[in-house]
């Protein structure tokens, strides 16, 4: 199937800004080699040097489930080489099918990345690499929008996919923009209130830390930093004094979990920024779930954000990302800055429409619209 030009356009141009004479790995899956050949060849139309390289879904669960646990953790010598000459590196999300975890060992799972943030030994020596050459990085969750995801996710799979392609094709240096403005403010500020008309009421401080910024430009200063970006993205997000939170949180968007469940109506209600109550009007098993997942500060406050895509919906698989949504997390919090410790920084999170954001005596949410 032919990709829209306009994505391949926006992830090319806008995105990573491929210039003439620059070397772009495309790392793909089988499903999406249709876009990763299209950005190869406009890569090549702008006068750069695009190589794609290809991982199955077979290949990678095989991988995992048997090769020598001491190769998965060692960069190739290939793949350190092409790291060297790389200015631009794009990959697709994947695999096609939602991961079958059961299938590979429970000593492996960490190794089992595909948004190359994780932390093991493999990807330590990858991102070194990458941040050392100042690569710029991008990842397509557009690919992400399978008929086998969106089955196991009760999801419509062509609204689905229209609507992951109308995110990613909103304009990203507008989102840009208003990162940085929302960014500011947020750094500036001390206390927070967040209301909404479906009753939840929440205060708590900020705390000085260093706000994400979550847009789809690859700059020249996020390449030296190490940062990856992805496509669809629009958000801020902070974490906040993890012991200050109080009130009541009402999530009145649907909260989609594995299996194609959904969780209706998710209340949580904090003191000191730990939950105290919660309850649902249906799904509540798979919020428990996750609290006894593991040890360490998973009913903790964790952070907030703020959505700033106009082209997503909420109740698919990006509500943090949508324009005027709130989110609120709990959980591990130390990729952010946070103090909260959790098993594999594992966390929670949702989002709520229609929110009232205030910092301090400025407003950066009115009634679910971005002030």
């Amino acid at each position: 199937m032919t990709e829209p030009q306009q994505l391949v356009s926006q992830i090319v141009d806008t995105c990573l800004n491929v210039k003439d004479g620059e070397n772009v790995w495309i790392q793909t899956w089988d499903h999406s080699i249709g876009l990763a050949s299209e950005i190869a060849f406009t890569c090549r139309q702008r006068g750069a040097h695009p190589i794609i390289t290809l991982t199955t879904e077979n290949y990678w669960i095989r991988s995992l489930a048997e090769t020598p646990k001491q190769l998965l953790e060692t960069l190739p010598s290939g793949q350190s080489i092409l790291l060297h000459q790389t200015n631009a590196f794009v990959f697709m999300l994947g695999p096609k099918s939602p991961i079958n975890w059961s299938k590979i060992p429970q000593d492996r799972q960490e190794l089992a990345d595909v948004w190359y943030m994780s932390s093991n030994k493999y990807m330590y020596q990858w991102r070194k690499i990458a941040k050392e050459h100042s690569i710029r990085i991008l990842g397509i969750e557009y690919c992400l929008a399978t008929q086998k995801r969106a089955q196991a996710l009760g999801l419509n799979w062509q609204e689905w996919k229209a609507t992951m392609l109308a995110g990613c094709l909103v304009n990203q240096p507008e989102i840009a923009v208003n990162c940085e403005k929302i960014s500011r403010k947020i750094q500036e500020g001390h206390e927070v209130k967040i209301q909404t008309p479906f009753g939840t009421r929440l205060n708590f401080r900020l705390a000085d830390r260093e706000v994400s910024k979550g847009d789809s430009i690859v700059s020249e200063e996020d390449a030296a930093k190490g940062i990856v970006k992805f496509l669809p993205s629009g958000f801020v997000e902070v974490a906040a004094d993890e012991d200050s939170l109080e009130g009541t949180a009402i999530f009145d968007a649907p909260i989609i979990v594995k299996g194609g469940k959904r969780i209706e109506k998710l209340t949580l209600e904090f003191k000191q920024g730990k939950i105290t109550r919660y309850h649902a009007q249906t799904g509540i098993e798979a919020f428990e779930n996750y609290l006894k997942s593991g040890q360490g500060d998973l009913d903790k406050f964790a952070f907030f954000g703020v959505g700033l895509n106009s082209g997503l919906k909420h109740g698919f698989t990006q509500d943090d990302k949508v324009l005027g949504g709130v989110t609120l997390g709990i959980g591990g919090n130390e990729d952010k800055g946070g103090k909260n410790k959790t098993k594999g920084n594992s966390l929670w999170w949702a989002s709520m429409t229609q929110a009232t954001l205030q910092i301090d005596s400025t407003f950066l949410v009115r009634d679910g619209r971005v002030v």
